[in-house]
């Protein structure tokens, strides 16, 4: 027996062009046009010259800088800033501040202190959070909607299987008496 000769067509693949695209290129640069400014450039400082207005009807006339000489400071002076004076007393204090924890909240993850209130310090500047000691619920058993929503994806867990099966027999038994519908139909034809 010959084995028969499989003749396999030479496969082309076209060459894709690809241009390549430099944003420096797009708008070529010579000496005597300038560019106008382009939103497509996000990077663009285009210079600006703004003239200076001459009119010779309002000239003032100015005398000149005094020259650099080696004896002048290399810094220049700059100008003093003032700083506003800091305010000694603040009439009013916000207590609870954006600082201070709410009134619930626990002081760690631990769960071991629980904020029941806020009381300002003796000079009324500070804010601070009074803790009291949690109970041992606060600490080890979550919170009611916690629990029910981890009841409720545990259920499911574990009864998925189930429905999944029963729901497996139900599809099974629907497609046998489509398909006994469907052959007695046929036959009837």
């Amino acid at each position: 027996m010959e084995i028969p000769k499989i003749d396999i067509p030479q496969i082309q693949i076209k060459e894709i062009y690809i241009p390549k695209i430099r944003s420096w290129e797009i708008y070529p640069t010579t000496l005597d046009i300038i560019d106008k400014p382009n939103l497509a450039w996000p990077v663009l400082d285009v210079p600006t010259l703004k003239p200076l207005e001459y009119n010779p009807d309002k000239f003032t006339p100015v005398e000149p800088e005094k020259p650099f000489t080696a004896n002048d400071p290399i810094v220049p002076e700059f100008p003093e800033v003032k700083i506003p004076p800091k305010k000694e007393k603040e009439f009013f204090v916000k207590c609870p501040n954006e600082t201070n924890l709410r009134v619930g909240n626990y002081s760690n993850e631990l769960k071991l202190e629980k904020v029941i209130g806020h009381k300002l310090s003796e000079d009324g500047r500070i804010c601070y959070e009074i803790f009291a000691e949690s109970t041992f619920r606060e600490k080890w058993i979550p919170s009611t909607p916690l629990l029910v929503n981890t009841s409720i994806i545990a259920i499911t867990a574990a009864s998925s299987p189930l429905i999944a099966n029963a729901v497996k027999a139900l599809v099974k038994n629907i497609i046998k008496r489509l398909k006994s519908k469907n052959t007695k139909t046929s036959k009837q034809d």
